[in-house]
Order: structure tokens, then sequence, then C-alpha cells
């Protein structure tokens, strides 16, 4: 085994060089140029000095190496660091902890961890000082995540309550091989008396780099160490990406190749046939190369040796400092999307984080986004909103709203819905449960549990109607029993008196007293009601119809006991509210059931304790403040879960009472207490078996024993498609088929007003059904090579034969801005997808809200049960499209055909797209439906993929991606989401609720949806802009430059000379023309912000590639060979006749060249700021001090030139600014 030293650094002191030249030599780029330099040695090809010719490329080998020997030694540093921390390791001399080096640490060892510590390796844990064996971890270091997570200790072969002794440790573990799955680890410990083999997983794992919590110490043994641990198989250091423009730029790096081969050839040609026409005359010599017996060289030999002179001279036509000049300014775009104010969000206090340096330019370049919606549209903040029991919908308000009811098609009108459903509540009522103390708690099912809590809510939201029904009597007595409270934490109990009376009468030691104050009294006939106005099947009942008026006044009162006429009058109408619907108006066909009614009202309810009683409408916020003293110490208690909808199931639940206390482990065995409402008691259920959710099932369970009868059961929670799915067979008598009926009702109508939906189910387990699953589930654990998949065939047989409770309804809003941010990027020319794994009219529903769908947009479902189904339905709807876009022809194209539909697809067609629902399915077929897809998406507005498994969002992604050529970009905030994140060009993560796993993913990290649109139409644009007039600038000043030397071939009989003195011809690019177009690069803005953002079709200039395209390069070039012309031609016939030097004269062009290169920049600016004016005259200034100090202290040093007093002299002529000016004007004249 390793050992646990690491070491993250590339180089070593005597590796450095050979490896990191080895490195930089991988670059196309620099072998080209060493080999020009090399080429300067051979004397026939020689141009220039060869010690000269390799200061450039020594430049940049120089500043690349210093930049990577700078990295390295930062984690050189941190190394030493690490290496050198210490921690307590168990020594079998004297069993006794001692303090020792990480980097001395081994496999084997036992170590000792004590709070805030940082772990030193990935460790099994085999004792927490914690008596519940447990212990807490940070994990921030390792996946960014600040909330503490729970290990538990190895479940003990010694005995619950035998002391830990370290050298008594004597067991064999199995365990995987070393792996980057930080969350995912399954082996066995086998003990040495030969005793049954213990499973272990991640929870029983600590990881090397996370720190200790709220725990005094820990012990375990090391199982990976060093290079093995999860957290270095996990540093893979940044992400490396290429960008679109970089790919394009290579390909006219090859263009300027060719273009250098063919300049290359003709002054090859050239040479050869000057010196074949100058072989006859007298003096040849002085001409042509001779060789080294002193006769003329062959024309074709000399032709040959130019060829190579020629790729000398010219060598600058390649930009040697363009990448190096990319890496600088794209450092420079990132700090500047980093310092974005507008992309901080201040309520988290979470900035943007840029992970990939070398994309941002793609930023400016998408074409399609591809979205998550839980966390990435919305919130992830789950407000508990409703629920169905049996087919009965309960609906909750929240912050002084009033709760919607819903109404199935077959409950009739409202009158009927509500007598029918209060008549069925009143049925399930059994006198007996309420004075037996001993009864079973409401029957051993959660259901009775919501049925009578509905009697209370129940009268809220029907007050008015009961009492014209008769059930309720209208007597005042000044006091609201029910409080609208908002589902969100810290959530405040919510008592109203029928869900009192349960919570007392369900405790066995609780004296419940008769009502005494209120005499029965049988209920009065009533005619017959009619409702004038009978709902439609889809209508609401709103509990606003009822009563309007505001109380004059409000009144306090104490309540020792009451009955439940007086509760239900006092719900049902507030004092001073005469608003209600006369009776006389209306006439009804149903009469309230006196035996029913009386049962009701002769119900006893038990003390409760009310202060600041007030009296109010049911249409206004209740202020009442109703909760049993016993359970206000609850009501600080925070919950953390791993899934926000588990921590508002929680929530909702303490809500009425009914509070998650504690949880513990003692010797392995797991326990949940649960305290009962009011002062109920505590019941600790000991959770048997824990069955984790995976994206394959998409539910998860828990199998617990009941305290009070010590029956099993299991309960399940998950998708609808998955729950139901798994019922029991037999549930198909004619009630049972009428919840199950009624539940998939009120899931439909929970979608499509964007609630979140979960099915809730049971299993009641015989001790011998479990004993029988759990030793097959024992042996999967067992299993390492083939644990997976063992383990959800295990879960799978589980969960089987379930039994329906209900289901929930969760609210998650959507992020501000979502709406607009998806509007601007529609109108930018983005494609917006929404791939999600939430039902079709949740998803749906959400696709309106935020504006992905529009009013008039064609809907188009796919929603298929096999392949040869799917592949109808797009030809279905692929023919019209098709014979729509023919038919209409140009007006159609107008129009664009993809603002007109809009598709949705669930994840079973998906399977057929992508050929992963049936392994039989021809791969013929598979492809045709993919293409038919592809096709068919293309020309819709937005696509709505539901539930999608994580692997399915990856690989529709990529399907698109490579089926159209287009750039993608994926957006998601959860561990489903990195699959899709991954495969994208671009992969942005945000910051919420579900971890840090896409953050780590991401090449960009926002703590909000809205941000995107800022980040794609301000900076991606700018960046796209920036970086595309860069490079152009960089390929047009390069072959400017060279022309010059070009055009001098021509007057030299393409002998290979150069009227430029060598050190210009060296340094001209790479200092006195390279930083100002790195300032423009970082600085300049074409348009500003506030315009891109309100025209976001100005984004499209990026998507159509308009600012970088082979038309542009080639205009460029055409550019730079127009300049050299003026500036060389115009120069020759000014200095013509004058005593002005060869060397004088290469002077007056390159001062020409740089004020024509730098102006042409600046005329391409459009932003101005003292940084630019600072760098383009900077650069003026350095080029004549330049030449002034060079050529008075350097006039011999790259014979056979002598620059000696050059400059000096030059520009004190006149002729030398007129020519000057003169050039720079009629060059630049076109722009």
């Amino acid at each position: 085994f390793d050992k646990n030293k690491v070491q993250t650094t590339k180089y070593t002191v005597l590796s450095f060089l050979p490896k990191n030249l080895f490195e930089q030599f991988h670059r196309f780029a620099n072998c080209y140029f060493v080999f020009i330099v090399l080429l300067n040695f051979v004397p026939q090809v020689g141009a220039i000095q060869p010690f000269v010719s390799m200061a450039p490329v020594i430049v940049i080998l120089f500043i690349q190496a210093v930049k990577d020997l700078f990295e390295d030694y930062g984690r050189y540093k941190s190394d030493v660091e690490i290496n050198s921390a210490e921690c307590f390791v168990l020594k079998s001399s004297d069993d006794k902890y001692h303090k020792m080096k990480w980097s001395d640490l081994q496999v084997g060892d036992i170590v000792r961890v004590v709070c805030n510590s940082v772990i030193p390796a990935d460790i099994l844990l085999l004792h927490s000082s914690d008596p519940d064996g447990i212990c807490f971890i940070e994990t921030s270091n390792l996946d960014g995540e600040s909330n503490l997570k729970q290990r538990m200790v190895v479940p003990k072969h010694w005995g619950d309550n035998h002391e830990f002794y370290p050298k008594e440790f004597k067991s064999i573990i199995e365990c995987q091989t070393p792996n980057n799955e930080i969350y995912k680890f399954h082996g066995n410990m086998i003990p040495a008396n030969g005793g049954e083999k213990i499973s272990v997983n991640n929870s029983n794992l600590l990881l090397r780099g996370c720190v200790i919590r709220n725990t005094d110490y820990v012990e375990g043994i090391v199982l990976y160490a060093g290079h093995e641990t999860k957290a270095m198989l996990n540093n893979n250091g940044p992400r490396y990406k290429r960008s679109k423009l970089e790919r394009r730029m290579n390909t006219d790096v090859i263009y300027c190749v060719v273009l250098l081969l063919v300049m290359c050839l003709i002054g090859s040609v050239g040479n050869g046939i000057w010196a074949s026409n100058m072989s006859n005359i007298e003096q040849a010599e002085l001409f042509i190369p001779n060789e080294e017996n002193g006769e003329a060289l062959n024309p074709a030999l000399s032709g040959f040796y130019m060829f190579w002179t020629m790729v000398i001279l010219l060598q600058v036509l390649i930009p040697i400092s363009l990448y190096v000049s990319m890496e600088i300014v794209k450092w420079g775009q990132v700090h500047m999307i980093n310092s974005d104010i507008d992309l901080y969000h201040k309520e988290t206090d979470t900035p943007i984080r840029c992970r990939a340096l070398n994309i941002t330019e793609d930023l400016g370049q998408i074409q399609y986004v591809f979205s998550d919606k839980t966390g990435t549209l919305t919130e992830n903040k789950m407000i508990f909103r409703r629920c169905t029991i049996g087919g009965v919908d309960y609906p909750h308000a929240a912050n002084g709203e009033s709760p919607i009811t819903f109404l199935l098609p077959n409950a009739g009108p409202p009158r009927i819905y509500v007598q029918t459903l209060f008549n069925t509540i009143l049925n399930t009522y059994n006198p007996q449960l309420f004075i037996q103390p001993n009864t079973h708690f409401c029957n051993q099912d959660i259901c009775r549990l919501y049925l009578c809590a509905q009697l209370s809510l129940f009268c809220v939201l029907h007050g008015r109607l009961l009492n014209l029904l008769g059930y309720v009597r209208v007597k005042s007595i000044g006091i609201s029993l029910f409080e609208s409270l908002p589902f969100t934490p810290p959530y405040t109990p919510i008592i109203t008196l029928p869900y009192a009376t349960l919570r007392h009468v369900t405790r066995s030691h609780i004296n419940l007293h008769p009502p005494t104050h209120h005499q029965v009294t049988s209920p009065p006939q009533y005619p017959i009601i009619k409702l004038p106005h009978p709902p439609t099947p889809s209508s609401l009942y709103h509990p606003q119809q009822l009563s309007t008026k505001r109380p004059a006044s409000h009144h306090r009162r104490n309540i020792s006991s009451v009955s439940a006429r007086e509760v239900l009058a006092t719900v049902a109408q507030s004092e001073e509210d005469s608003t209600a619907m006369d009776p006389t108006e209306i006439e009804t066909d149903v009469t309230p059931d006196p035996v029913l009614y009386e049962k009701l009202i002769s119900t006893p309810y038990s003390t409760f304790a009310c202060n600041e009683a007030k009296s109010r409408p049911l249409v206004q916020r209740r202020t009442n403040h109703c909760f049993p003293t016993a359970t206000t110490r609850y009501l600080k208690i925070r919950y953390e879960a791993e899934s926000p909808d588990e921590a508002a199931l929680v929530y909702a639940a303490h809500a009425y009472g009914c509070v998650l206390a504690h949880r513990s482990s003692h010797g392995g065995k797991e326990s949940v207490t649960i305290t009962l409402p009011d002062g109920g008691g505590k019941l600790e259920f000991e959770v048997l078996h824990k069955l984790p959710f995976d994206s394959t099932r998409k539910r998860m369970s828990v199998i617990v024993r009941d305290p009070r009868n010590g029956q099993i059961t299991l309960y399940c929670k998950g998708a609808d498609s998955a729950i139901l799915s798994a019922l029991r067979r037999d549930q198909q008598d004619d009630v049972q088929f009428d919840i199950i009926n009624r539940t998939k009702q009120y899931l439909d109508k929970y979608g499509r007003v964007g609630l979140r939906t979960l099915c809730i189910s049971k299993r009641v387990l015989t001790e011998a059904e479990y004993s029988e699953w759990e030793q097959l589930h024992r042996a999967a654990e067992r299993d390492l090579e083939n644990r997976d998949q063992m383990m959800i065939n295990s879960f799978v047989r589980m969960e089987d034969n379930l039994e329906l409770l209900g289901a929930t309804g969760i609210e998650d809003r959507l992020q501000d801005g979502v709406p607009e941010t998806i509007e601007a990027l529609r109108q930018a020319g983005i494609q917006v997808w929404v791939v999600t794994g939430d039902k079709r009219e949740t998803a749906t529903n959400i696709g309106r809200s935020c504006r992905l769908i529009h009013q008039n947009d064609e809907v188009i479902e796919l929603i298929t049960e096999t392949p040869t189904q799917s592949n109808m339905r797009y030809r279905n709807y692929w023919t019209p499209l098709f014979q729509a876009k023919t038919t209409n022809g140009e007006n159609c194209r107008k129009s664009n055909i993809r603002r007109q539909f809009f598709m949705v697809i669930d994840g079973r067609t998906l399977d057929f797209v992508l050929g992963t629902g049936n392994r039989d399915q021809p791969d013929t077929l598979v492809k045709e439906i993919a293409d038919k897809f592809v096709l068919l998406a293309r020309r819709c507005r937005s696509v709505l993929c539901c539930r999608a498994t994580p692997l399915q969002k990856g690989m529709v992604l990529k399907l698109i991606k490579d089926k159209l050529h287009v750039m993608t970009l994926a957006i998601g905030d959860g561990a489903n989401d990195v699959s899709m994140i991954q495969v994208a060009d671009i992969g942005v993560g945000l910051s919420g609720q579900e971890g840090m796993q896409a953050v780590m993913s991401s090449d960009y990290a926002l703590a909000q949806f809205r941000f995107l649109k800022k980040l794609l139409l301000v900076h991606g644009h700018w960046n796209y802009a920036r970086l595309a007039s860069m490079v152009l600038y960089f390929f047009y000043k390069n072959a400017a430059f060279v022309f010059l030397i070009f055009w001098f071939q021509i007057l030299c009989g393409f002998s290979g000379g150069n009227m430029i003195e060598q050190s210009y011809l060296l340094i001209f690019n790479l200092i006195f023309t390279s930083v100002p177009p790195l300032v423009n690069g970082v600085l300049d803005k074409d348009i500003d912000a506030a315009t891109l953002l309100k025209k976001p079709e100005l984004y499209m200039q990026g998507i159509k590639d308009e600012l970088y395209l082979q038309r542009t390069f080639w205009i460029n070039m055409l550019d730079a060979l127009y300049q050299s012309l003026i500036i060389f031609f115009f120069l020759y016939v000014i200095y013509l006749d004058t005593e002005v030097g060869l060397i004088e004269w290469g002077t007056v062009v390159t001062t020409a060249a740089v004020f024509v290169i730098l102006i042409h920049l600046g005329i391409e600016t459009k932003t101005w700021t003292w940084i630019h004016w600072v760098c383009q005259i900077g650069s003026v200034l350095v080029f004549f001090a330049y030449s002034l100090i060079y050529n008075i202290v350097c006039a011999t040093c790259l014979p056979p030139s002598n620059p000696y007093f050059v400059m000096e002299r030059v520009i004190q002529t006149g002729q030398f600014w007129f020519s000057i000016l003169l050039v720079t004007a009629v060059a630049l004249f076109p722009r």
C-alpha cells in the first residue's frame, strides 16, 4: 500500500527544465519557431544572426516556464504543509496514541481524530465519543458543502455496551479498489473469530480533507492513504476545454501557413529566375551566391536555398505570441466577470465563480440552453401546500392566503360535495376511539389522522354552507379557532379543536371531560336547497365567496372546555358578520343526517390554552395563536435534510404537533423518536433499514418497527409512476379503486397548479417476510462484485405490493427574474430546453409560468409506450410541419416556424429516442426515431423533457449537440444534473439547496438563474467580440509587417535581403504592437450593457459567427496587403532620389508601420478609457525610446548592419514627419 505522503507538484529541481520544455514543445507553434531557429544556423539559408533569432522563442518559453514554476512552487508549499501536519496514531508497543506526521501514516493504522481536526486519510469509523455511535463531518474541503453530514460507527460485533479497545480489534476488511466516487463505498468487515460478515458503506467512511465537528473524538482504521484517497483521486486540477473560436483560429493558422509557403515558393522561383538571368553578365558573382569552390550556384539549387531563407524572413506571419496573448486576455476577462457586482447574490453572499479559464468567448455563441427545473428555475424552498389521503383533498393555507379546494368532476356542486365529504368524515368516526383510553392509535392508520384533522379545516373552508345545511349552529363566542400559517421554517404548530381533541384522546393517560356547558339539541328541519349556478367540473370553490365583512371588534377569552357545537359555530361565523347566504333564497334536495349531526356535536373536547385569541372573518389572515404549551419547546428545532422535499414534510408534521425529536444509533441499531402532539408522550421507532433513493426506482423507503405492537412496516414515497405501478394487485375492489382513481385525479390537479407531487404508500410485513428478505439483502450487501445491481433488485423486491396512503403537493416557487431571463434568451435566438424529473403536469405549469410556453403556442405531446408508437407519432407531427413549411414558403421562413410549436416529451419516449428503453429495439429504428426527434425538436420554439433520468439528461444534450453541431449550455443545481453539465460546451452550476456537486462539475458557478441573462447577453457578447477582434488584429498586423519584407524582395532580386534592422524584425510584434490589443481584449465594449440587455437580438451576432468568419479573416488579410502596399511604395517613391541609405529608409518604413498598425487598432476600438490612451501612446514612446537608445549603444551588435545614430538623424528631417503623416492617412483612409 502507498504511504500517506502526497506530492501534487509536477517537477523536481532536476526534472523541471527537461520536463517543462518537453511539455511546451507539444505545442505546434513552439516547435515551428524552434525549427526556424535551427534553420538560421545553416549558412546557406541563414537570413538573421542565429543567436539573435533565438530571442523571441527564448522569451516565450521563458515566460511560460516562469508561470509553470510559480504555480508548481505553490503546490510544493501546500504539499509540505499537508505532509507535515500531525495526527494521533496507535502504536502497538505501548497501546497508546502518539503524534505522527501525515506523511508517515499507512494503511491499517488506527488513528484518533479530535474535534475540529482535519481527517488525514480515508478512515473506517470504528468508535465515536458520542454514545449513539455517530459523528458529524464538514465536507466543504471536498465538495464545497458547508452543512454537516452524519457518519455512523460500524456495527460492533463485540457487543453494544462494550468499550472500544483498539488492541482487541482483529478483523479482515474487504473493500473496493481505490476510486474517485466520493458518495459511493461498500465493503465487508470479517471478524477474526469467524463471525458473520458485517457490511460497511459510505455512512461508515470518513474521507480525507473533511473536518470533525460536534464530536469530541473518533477512532478508525486507515483504508486508503495518500494518492489512493478519494480526495486525491478527485484532484484533477482546473477544467480545460477548447473554445469554438480557438478551433476556428487554428484553421486560419493553417491558412497562414499555406500563404507563407506560397510566398516562399514565389521567392524561390523568383530567385532561380534572377540567378539564371544574371549568370551571363559580367561580375555575376556580386549578385549570385557561390559555392565553397568559388563557382556560381546552380539556379535551381539557389532557388531551393532561397525557399528556406524566405521561411526565416517571413516567419512572423505565424503569430508566435497569439496563444500567450489569448491566455492573458482570457484571464483578464475572467477577472472582469468575477468583479461584476450584478452577478453577486447578496442574500447568500455568493459571487459568480469562473472555474474554466479558456472558454470565455463561448459564452457569446450559445445556441441551446438545457436547464433543470427544481432548484434551477425554482427556489428549491419547498412549502407544504396540500395532500390527498384516501381520495380526499386537504388544502393548507400559507401567509394568510385562503386555500383553494379542488373539486373532482364527479363530486357534484360545492354544496353536495361539502355534504357528501362531511358525511364521509363523520362515518369514519368511531365513538369508542374517543372514550376508551387504550384504543389503538387512530386504528393504526395515518389516514384517520388526516380525516380527524379535516374536521376543523373543513369547517373553515365551508362553515357558511355547513351552517345553511344544518350541520352548524351560528353562535358567536367571539373567538376564531383557526390560524392560517405559512408552512415555512420555523413553523408554529396549528392547533384546531377537533385535531386537539384527537391528540388528547389518543393518549392513554388523559381524562376526557364530556360537555356540560351546552345542551345538545336536535337539528331543525330545513327546506330543500338548490344552488342557482352549478359549477363546471373544473371549477374551484373559494371560501372568500362566503364571508367578506370585517368584524368591528375583537375579544380575548380563556376557554377551559368547549363542545363541538360551539367550536363549529365559532369557526363558521365571526362576531358581527352578517353576509352569509340567505337560506330562503336557496333550495336543496339533500337534508342533513340527524344521527351524524348528533354524533358530531356530542363529541367531547379537552382543555386547551388560547392566548390573544382574536375574532376575524375567514377571508382575513387569522391571528389566533393557539397551541399546547407542551410543544413550545420544539419551536426552535432546525432540521437538515438531504432533500428539501423531506424537510418540508417534516416541518409540516411539526406544525401539527407531531415532532421528529431525535435520531440515534446504539450498537448499529438506528432509532427515531417521535413526540406526539400536546404532550402525548414519545414513541421510539426502530429503523430496521433505509432504502435510499435512486433515479432508476424513483422512490425511497424506510422499514420501521412500531414500539406499540412490534409490527414491521415499510413506508415508501416517490414519484407517482413509481408508486402506482407497485401497488398491491388486490387493491381493485370498488373502494380502493375509487381511492386510487381519485388520487390520480388530484395528482393531475396538483401538477396543473405547479405543485411537486409525491405518492406515499406502505406495506405491512410479517416477521417471516421480513426475515426472508433480510437474509437476501444482507447477501447483496456483502457482494463486492455485483453489489449495486443486487441491492437494486433487493429494494425492488421489498417495494412491491404496496398500499396507497395518499399523495402530497409541495410548492416550489419560481426564482426572481426567471420569466424575464427565459424571454430574453429566446429573443436572443437561443432555444431553451427544460429537462426535469418532474411529472408532465407540474413541469408544464412551471413552463407556462416562466414563459417557456406562450399562450399561442401549439403544444406537441410525445407521450408513447412503444417504439413503433413513438415512430408513428413523429410522422404524424412531422408531416403537417413539413407541409406547412413548404406550402407557405417564404412567408413561413419569415414568421420563424420555431415560434409556433412547443414540444413535451416524457422519459419513456426519450428511452426510445436514445435507444435505452428496449434492448431488442433495432438500431435502424433507434436511428430513425432519433433523426425524426431531432428534426422535429429543431422546428419547435422550446422543448420540455419531463420524467427524465440523470443519464437521459446528458444523453439528450449530446444527441442534439452531435446531430445539429450547435453550441450548448447546461445549467443545474444538483447531482442529477452533473452528466448534462459535463457534456455541454459550457456547464453552469447553481449553488443551491442540493449540495455543490453541480458547481464542482461546472465551468461557471452562479447563485441564481437570472444571472445567466447578463452572463450571456453582456459578458458573453463582449468576450466573443473582443477576442474575435483581437485574433483578427493579430493576423492583420503580422501579415502587414511580413508583406513589407516581401515587397522588398522584388527590388533586391529575391536575394533574401531585408531593409528592416534585424532587432526590429524580431521584436516588432513581440513588444511594439502587443500591449494595446491585450487591453482591447479585456476592456473594449462594442455595445454598452444597457443596450445589450434591452435588445437581446444583438446576441445573434455570436450565434451566427458574424464577427469571425472566413470572409472577415480574408478581408483583414486584404486590408494588410493594401496598407503594406501604401507604406512600402509611397515611401519608396518619396525617398527615391534622396541620399538616404537602406538602413535609414528601413527605419522610416518601420516607423510608418508602427503608426499605421496602432492607429488601425484605435479606429477599431469602440470604448476608450485612460488605459487605452496610456497603452497606445506608451507603445509609440517605447518604440522611439528603444530606437534612439539602441542606435547609440549597440551600433555593431548585429553585423553587417550598422544603425548608429540612424533614428537620431531621421527624426530631424521634415521629410520624415511628412511621409509618416501622409502614408498613415492614405493607408487608413478606407477605415
